[in-house]
C-alpha cells in the first residue's frame, strides 16, 4: 500500500472518530464539523504539507463560473419544475430575510473552507496528490469520504431520517467529485468553498434542510429538495457528469492538472 493510501487513511479514521464522538460526549451537534479544523491543523502540521498541497490558491474566473454553475443550474430548473407542477403554492419571504441570507452565505464559506472542503478537498485531496495517484480515483475516494462522513447526522440530528440516507448519501458522492472537479481544475478550496457555501445557502433557504421545508413552501422534499430529492440526484448527477466530461477534454486527468 502506498504511502498516501495509509496516511490519507489514518487521517479519515480520525477524522470520523472525533466527529462522531466529540457531539455526543459535549452535547453539541454543531461540533460535528467543527472538530475539523483543528484536526486539520493537527494533520497539516504532521504530513508538513504546504499551501499549494492544501488548495490554497484562488483559482481562475472560468473556475468560479463553474462554481456558481453548480447549485444555480440545479436549483433554478427544479424550481421551475415546482412551479409548473403546483408544488410551490405560497413563498415566505420576510423583509429580514435577505440580511440573513447574505449572512448564511458568508457565515457558510468560512465553515466550508476551514471544515469539510479544508479537510476533505484540501488535506485528503492534497495528500493523495502527493504520491501522484490517478486523479479519477483521487476524485472518488475523497467523495466517499466526503458522503460517509455525513452519516453521523442521521443519529445526531432529528431533522433527517432514515428514509433520506440512500439518496443524501448518493447525493453527497455526486457532490463531492463535483467539488472534487472544481477543486481539480483549478487547485484551489477556496473555488470549492465558493460553490459549497452558494449551494447551502440557496438549498437550506429555498428547500429546507434535512426533511425541514424552506422559504419556496415546497413539502415534497423527498422528490424536489436538491440535496435529498429524487430531482437533485438526478440533476446533480447530469451536472457533474458534464463537468467531468468537459475536465477530460479540456484539462484531462494527468498531473500536473494546469
Amino acid at each position: 500500500m502506498k504511502k498516501a493510501y495509509k496516511t490519507g487513511l489514518i487521517g479519515y479514521l480520525l477524522v470520523m472518530i472525533c466527529s462522531t464522538l466529540a457531539p455526543i460526549i459535549f452535547n453539541d451537534e454543531q461540533l460535528h464539523a467543527l472538530i475539523l479544523f483543528p484536526l486539520i491543523l493537527i494533520l497539516a502540521y504532521w504530513t508538513k504539507m504546504n499551501g499549494k498541497e492544501l488548495g490554497l490558491e484562488f483559482g481562475s474566473l472560468r473556475d468560479y463560473v463553474w462554481a456558481i454553475l453548480y447549485p444555480l443550474s440545479i436549483c433554478l430548473v427544479i424550481i421551475i419544475i415546482a412551479m409548473v407542477t403546483g408544488n410551490i403554492v405560497e413563498t415566505k419571504y420576510s423583509n429580514e430575510m435577505t440580511g440573513k441570507i447574505v449572512y448564511l452565505f458568508v457565515y457558510t464559506l468560512i465553515m466550508a473552507f476551514t471544515t469539510e472542503e479544508g479537510f476533505f478537498r484540501g488535506w485528503l485531496f492534497g495528500i493523495l496528490e502527493r504520491d501522484k495517484m490517478n486523479p479519477k480515483l483521487i476524485l472518488l475516494l475523497t467523495a466517499l469520504a466526503f458522503a460517509s462522513w455525513h452519516l453521523p447526522l442521521f443519529f445526531l440530528d432529528p431533522s433527517f431520517t432514515y428514509s433520506m440516507i440512500p439518496i443524501y448519501i448518493t447525493g453527497g458522492i455526486i457532490g463531492g467529485l463535483t467539488f472534487g472537479l472544481l477543486r481539480y481544475i483549478s487547485g484551489s478550496i477556496i473555488v470549492s468553498s465558493f460553490s459549497h457555501a452558494i449551494w447551502n445557502t440557496i438549498v437550506y433557504v429555498l428547500f429546507g434542510f434535512g426533511s425541514g421545508i424552506g422559504i419556496l413552501g415546497i413539502k415534497q422534499t423527498n422528490i424536489f429538495s436538491p440535496e435529498s430529492g429524487l430531482l437533485g440526484l438526478t440533476f446533480g448527477i447530469v451536472f457533474m457528469a458534464i463537468l467531468w466530461f468537459w475536465t477530460s477534454k479540456k484539462i484531462g486527468f494527468t498531473y500536473p492538472a494546469k
